[in-house]
């Protein structure tokens, strides 16, 4: 009895389970991403800055080294006295000179050398070259040029650049030179003033930028329905009879009983 009464259990309670299956409902996922735009190329042209000043000759002057500005001829001033010839060679010079400084503002130094021959005293021609280096200066400044800018010395005759013997090679000892001092305030150099003749090309620059731009996601969280399973177990019931009679026999003829 034990034994069926327990498998008779088993069995109603598996089916009390199984009957009503579990359900759970899981939505798929959703993923919504953007698709990354391609990078922006931004290109950025920079233009030249204002070319340098190139320092500039004028009329058939030129530049030394040294920074000696050569004409092919000279100022030309009366006998013996630091006052200047009005001829059309002198009025030439003095104006190129004028138009240099005017058109090279970055000149902000410019010397004046005067210089005599060595005939008569020294001292007097050089108290001389010293008067006629201030008559061109003069000049200058009262057509246009700063009194600032420039600055003369008179050397009488010394640094001559021919033989004083013959009157052609004393007219050479006579004369003016005109020199650059200083560029931008700082005293000139070879390379400095070679720079000043020729400076450097500048070209406008180009840059390019790629700007990445980082994308947005979306992303949809994804629903899970879950349905909680409902189990329903069925209590078995069982009738246990109250009484059991056993009947045991040999023949069908029940044995008497013993007292």
């Amino acid at each position: 009895m034990t034994r069926n009464f327990v498998a008779m259990l088993t069995a109603v309670g598996f089916v009390g389970l199984t009957g009503c299956a579990a359900k759970v409902a899981v939505a798929p996922p959703v993923v919504v991403a953007d698709v990354p735009p391609p990078p922006a190329v931004v290109v950025a042209t920079t233009p030249p800055p204002p070319p340098a000043p190139r320092l500039t000759t004028v009329c058939d002057a030129e530049i030394r080294p040294d920074g000696h500005l050569h004409f092919p001829h000279e100022v030309e001033f009366e006998i013996g006295k630091a006052v200047l010839k009005s001829t059309d060679t002198t009025n030439k010079i003095l104006q190129c000179l004028a138009d240099f400084m005017n058109n090279n503002k970055m000149v902000t130094k410019f010397r004046l050398e005067g210089y005599t021959d060595s005939d008569g005293d020294a001292a007097l021609n050089t108290k001389l070259s010293d008067d006629r280096a201030a008559a061109v200066i003069s000049w200058m400044t009262g057509h246009g040029v700063e009194p600032a800018r420039l600055w003369g010395k008179g050397f009488g005759p010394l640094k001559p650049i021919a033989k004083n013997d013959t009157p052609e090679h004393k007219a050479m000892n006579r004369r003016v030179e005109f020199h650059v001092d200083e560029l931008n305030g700082t005293h000139i150099n070879h390379d400095s003033l070679q720079a000043a003749l020729n400076p450097p090309t500048v070209v406008a620059t180009t840059t390019t930028t790629a700007v990445v731009t980082t994308p947005g996601v979306a992303v949809a969280v994804p629903t899970v329905a879950v349905t909680t399973p409902s189990v329903t177990v069925a209590t078995p019931t069982v009738a246990v009879p109250t009484s059991v009679s056993v009947g045991v026999g040999v023949g069908g003829t029940t044995p008497p009983k013993k007292k």
